[in-house]
């Protein structure tokens, strides 16, 4: 898991600074810098980014603990909560980082779809779809 993490770094850079020029076109188009309103604009995308790897983790974790149980009956099950939990969790997270004004949702969001566009262009070049 954490050699897939490493391996998706280029992209990850290459996303983020994707999203760096997008936040930098909308400041220019909003009228210039407003320091009382952009930063949400970064802690957005870094605490994005953030989720991303942990959501990540945590997926490689809950998949290794699920291959090694016995009976499929209780993998499924485990997998099921897992799943549950990992979007509670991030619901509750990014709803209350939202709430308090503290991340734009836009570039919190984002992040959370860099691994899906990684092998998603991954599979593309290497010919396997």
């Amino acid at each position: 898991m954490l050699g897939e993490l490493r391996g998706m770094v280029p992209a990850l850079l290459v996303c983020n600074a994707v999203v760096l020029v997008g936040c930098a076109i909308y400041v220019a188009v909003t009228g210039g810098l407003d320091i009382s309103r952009d930063w949400r604009l970064l802690s957005g995308l870094v605490l994005g980014n953030a989720a991303m790897v942990g959501n990540f983790c945590f997926l490689g974790f809950k998949a290794a603990k699920i291959i090694r149980r016995k009976e499929r009956r209780y993998a499924q099950m485990y997998g099921t909560f897992g799943f549950i939990a990992r979007y509670l969790g991030a619901f509750a997270l990014f709803g209350a980082l939202i709430t308090f004004n503290i991340i734009n949702p836009i570039t919190a969001v984002i992040p959370l779809f860099y691994p899906k566009v990684h092998y998603t262009v991954k599979a593309i070049l290497n010919k396997e779809l």
